[in-house]
């Protein structure tokens, strides 16, 4: 007869990876005095352990809303009531790479240059996971709609239209698929411009029409599964926003004023040869045209050879290339 036994609760199996790192290093520098700067879970949870263990800490932030926070029986002090002591350990709470930057950015502003800090992490560094305005955008932008690209590709964009914020011209997209990558789009226009710049995104909203070239005939009637009525209630409260629907090789002459940013995300050859040879005379000087599918091999191979035959002697054009798939392309000038 099998009975339920009783597991006792191990109350250090709940504590987070960083506060355990950082313990285990309060613990190696030997320092009697420690101050926990920075409030939040890993403070709390600090604090707690070192008093368990009948060590003293103070608590101090930089930030004035958390000036005055209670943890454990002691109150937040600001960090300008501490002195730039040798002998006091500082340990750095908070974990976002943009708390911690702030919290570093305080002390070496205060001119500090004797108190030890440490700091750790859990995670590796991913900005657009991690850090603002990145973060923001992209958690946005999902809210609004799904990508079929990578987190990676997705802060690419955000980048870009971080480049050309100040360079006239409208942000474009040809292939918006289910509207994710165009969301992105949007909302780093709105955050980098204050929604100024006018966004165009196209899309036949029925699949990639037929190919003149056979090169292209793996990509016929791809994509189908989306909805021009969803992407455009998906951006419908921005009003520089403009989705048009029809086949882009037609319907990309309606994007008649200068281009900031073009994204050219259609896959085929025939559509880069369009679409590369329309935006650059438009595209103004410090501009950027990024080819998303360069280098996606085996389905891409078309394209990419047509980009690199476009950019043959072409002196006008800065090129670089991420790491996985995708070119962008500035023009020279400003």
């Amino acid at each position: 007869m099998k009975t339920n036994s009783y597991v006792p609760v191990v109350v250090s199996d709940y504590y987070p990876v960083v506060v355990r790192r950082l313990f285990d290093r309060i613990g190696r520098e030997g320092f009697d005095k420690i101050a926990l700067y920075g409030f939040g879970e890993n403070m709390k949870w600090l604090y707690r352990i070192l008093s368990e263990r009948g060590m003293k800490a103070s608590l101090c932030d930089w930030r004035k809303e958390f000036i005055g926070y209670d943890c454990g029986g002691s109150t937040v002090a600001s960090i300008d009531a501490l002195e730039d002591n040798p002998s006091v350990l500082g340990v750095v709470c908070v974990e976002e790479i943009h708390d911690q930057k702030a919290a570093m950015r305080y002390v070496l502003e205060k001119g500090w240059t004797k108190m030890p800090f440490i700091y750790d992490r859990a995670e590796p560094h991913k900005p657009y996971l991690q850090e603002q305005p990145y973060k923001g955008i992209l958690e946005r932008a999902k809210a609004r709609a799904k990508s079929m690209i990578s987190d990676e590709q997705l802060f690419d964009l955000i980048q870009y239209i971080k480049m050309v914020k100040d360079v006239p011209g409208d942000v474009v997209e040809f292939g918006s698929y289910m509207g994710g990558s165009g969301a992105v789009l949007v909302e780093a226009v709105k955050h980098y411009t204050g929604g100024k710049k006018k966004v165009l995104l196209f899309d036949t909203f029925a699949g990639i029409p037929k190919s003149k070239y056979g090169l292209d005939h793996h990509w016929n009637s791809s994509f189908a599964n989306n909805s021009y009525k969803e992407v455009s209630k998906a951006v419908s409260d921005c009003p520089n926003v403009t989705v048009i629907q029809g086949n882009i090789m037609e319907t990309h002459k309606k994007a008649t004023g200068e281009i900031s940013f073009g994204y050219l995300a259609s896959d085929t050859l025939e559509s880069g040869e369009a679409l590369l040879n329309f935006m650059w005379p438009k595209l103004s000087p410090g501009g950027i045209v990024c080819v998303c599918d360069y280098g996606s091999y085996p389905n891409c191979v078309p394209l990419t050879m047509y980009t690199d035959k476009w950019l043959e002697g072409r002196k006008d054009a800065l090129v670089f290339m991420p790491d996985k798939c995708g070119i962008f392309i500035m023009k020279r000038g400003r």
